[in-house]
């Protein structure tokens, strides 16, 4: 009788790749089109399978670059407007963040950013230096050297409210820029919108929602009653868009919007998408310093607590850290 030595037994064999491996191992395939087809809970979990398939729906699904071309031209300068970003920690938010997130494009949309007093004419340099040009409200002087001291003076008495210092409108042809001036912090704004189905944000390293599991899954908002102008008119337009909107936050403490549960940015129930790395040289401009590479922080110190039943921001510290874990562990907002 034939028999085989430990060695063969034992030696190791070629195993040829399953249908689905070689699927994602394609250079040109199909991918886009079975994304889509895929809810935004199926396509987390399909992220948490492999390494391999992770990059592949980042690569595919996520990639800021597309999102921002038609607002900047080319990869060039949307690289350029990302650098800008990770030097003078701007932001973007308002239903850009959301369309990107959650893989949809909006007609006519605008792309909001948003900025602290301090930078703020940094991004409207880097803005005018791509060609943008400033367009004056009502309220504004039409001389954008005079007007933007009186916006930036910590005295000035905006009336937009929600932490706004104030609004500058940016043209390009068909496309519209609004770069928001915070009084303090951009999250102060982002965390006094008219409901949590918006506070999501793009940094210049990572494209996170603070409420994702509501958001993309659930398509529930919980309303945000905050002083200014055209909350209804925004509450509305997300209904339009398919949101229904909560009055109560949850009364189970366990879920991301329930009662005076302790919530942070980057914390379990956060949904970070990381963006393609920058260079990693250390950002400085104008005599700032700035490491932007794993955290985002702010000239002014604000205390920031993510609890929708309350909302209760003390303008004295605000840090959010945007570190992306290097393997796919599994968020706890998809269950």
């Amino acid at each position: 009788m034939q028999t085989r030595s430990l060695a063969g037994r034992y030696a190791p064999r070629y195993t040829r790749n399953s249908a689905a491996e070689r699927f994602f191992d394609l250079n040109m395939g199909p991918h886009d089109a079975l994304f889509s087809l895929l809810s935004t809970r199926e396509l987390v979990r399909l992220m948490q399978t492999s390494r391999r398939v992770r990059a592949l729906v980042l690569d595919v699904c996520f990639d800021v670059s597309s999102l921002l071309r038609r607002f900047f031209g080319s990869p060039a300068n949307v690289k350029e407007f990302r650098r800008m970003q990770q030097q003078t920690g701007t932001i973007i938010s308002g239903s850009m963040g959301l369309q990107f997130l959650n893989r949809l494009a909006y007609e006519d949309s605008d792309l909001d950013i948003y900025v602290r007093r301090a930078t703020a004419p940094l991004a409207i340099i880097f803005l005018q230096g791509i060609g943008y040009t400033w367009i004056p409200r009502e309220a504004q002087d039409n001389n954008l050297s005079l007007q933007l001291p009186i916006s930036l003076n910590d005295q000035w008495k905006s009336y937009l409210g929600r932490g706004i210092a104030d609004v500058f409108d940016f043209r390009k042809g068909d496309e519209k820029i609004q770069l928001i001036i915070a009084k303090t912090a951009p999250m102060d704004i982002i965390l006094s919108f008219h409901s949590t189905c918006v506070m999501n944000v793009i940094t210049h390293s990572a494209a996170i929602s603070l409420y994702p599991w509501y958001t993309f899954v659930m398509k529930q908002a919980l309303i945000i009653e905050t002083v200014g102008a055209k909350q209804e008119i925004g509450r509305q337009k997300y209904i339009d868009r398919g949101w229904e909107m909560l009055k109560l936050p949850s009364a189970n403490n366990n879920t991301e919007i329930g009662v005076r549960i302790p919530r942070s940015i980057g914390d379990s129930y956060t949904w970070t998408i990381p963006l393609p790395p920058l260079s990693s040289a250390r950002a400085n401009m104008m005599g700032m310093d700035l490491d932007m590479d794993t955290e985002m922080d702010t000239d002014v110190e604000t205390s920031l607590s993510l609890v929708p039943s309350a909302w209760m921001v003390d303008c004295n510290k605000w840090k959010a850290v945007t570190t992306v874990l290097s393997t796919p562990n599994q968020p706890s907002w998809i269950h």
